[in-house]
């Protein structure tokens, strides 16, 4: 299988831009991300202004987002990816204990992405991209572990362990140039 393996375990942590929270980026570049955070007490979201976000809920009770203009968004279902645009000031607050997530973020136009998370018995091979990662949430697919990532540089058969369930995420080109992006 022509694939890039990316451990968990191997992945460094690092705080938040704004110093509030924790991460670990799985892989970047210019104008996009992707990674962990955890959510260990109520803190402010670091201001992604001309950014797009998705962010899925990986372990605990769920959190609250107070947005901008006083929209507040919930995310408190695992595995359901949430989108908003990352401009702040965004307070997180957490009812119920710390939480930990999957986290995407592009800078728009020049870039996209899409979050989709389904059981991996249903995805019978993937077609690569030079920026789509297949984030194993729980199970195991081929080598790779719970929270590892596969980045595949050549079409794959996928040969999942029973309940696995992966993150697809794809970072694409959006309506301008990708130079452009931050």
């Amino acid at each position: 299988m022509d694939a890039t393996l990316i451990r968990a375990a191997g992945l460094s942590e690092s705080p938040w831009r704004n110093g509030a929270g924790r991460k670990a980026d799985i892989a970047s570049g210019p104008g996009w991300m992707l990674g962990f955070a955890w959510l260990d007490r109520d803190a402010p979201f670091s201001d992604y202004a001309g950014h797009d976000r998705t962010i899925t809920l990986l372990r605990g009770a769920g959190f609250r987002l107070a947005l901008p203009a006083g929209a507040e968004l919930t995310v408190d279902r695992p595995f359901d990816p949430v989108a908003f645009e990352g401009a702040g000031p965004i307070a997180c607050t957490l009812p119920a204990g710390p939480c930990e997530v999957l986290n995407v973020i592009t800078a728009y136009p020049a870039l996209s992405h899409t979050v989709q998370v389904i059981d991996a018995a249903h995805l019978a091979h993937v077609d690569p991209g030079p920026r789509v990662f297949l984030v194993v949430l729980t199970g195991q697919l081929g080598a790779a572990q719970a929270r590892d990532t596969i980045v595949f540089s050549a079409p794959a058969r996928l040969e999942p362990a029973p309940d696995t369930r992966i993150a697809v995420v794809r970072i694409e080109a959006g309506d301008a140039e990708e130079d452009d992006a931050e």
